[in-house]
């Protein structure tokens, strides 16, 4: 995830977005199955969240942060705060990367009819 620090080094929101869009394009020469494609994608949804301090349970418990690695693009990966969409894209071995992509939305709220 050092990579992914690397980049977005200058480029991070002021305050992590509440919600947002995050798609997840995989380029490869082969088709992964659905479950490694998707499964693939939890240590990245990981640094793009903020760190959280979690209370102690005891005086004496050591601190403990959530995400530690965070990037603090978005609060955190619940469906609460992110719509994920995660999609295989073939190429040429030469060409292989990962591109994801953080858009800032606003959450539809649904109505009861």
């Amino acid at each position: 995830m050092h990579e992914i620090a690397d980049v977005t080094r200058g480029r991070r929101p002021a305050e992590p977005f509440p919600f947002a869009l995050v798609r997840v394009e995989r380029h490869s020469c082969g088709q992964p199955d659905h479950d490694g494609l998707v499964g693939g994608v939890k240590p990245v949804l990981d640094c793009l969240t903020t760190p959280k301090q979690l209370v102690a349970r005891k005086p004496t418990s050591r601190a403990r942060v959530r995400n530690p690695m965070g990037l603090g693009f978005v609060v955190d990966d619940s469906p609460d705060h992110i719509l994920l969409e995660v999609v295989h894209v073939k190429t040429r071995h030469a060409d292989q990367c990962t591109l994801v992509t953080i858009t800032e939305a606003v959450r539809q709220m649904q109505v009861a009819a």
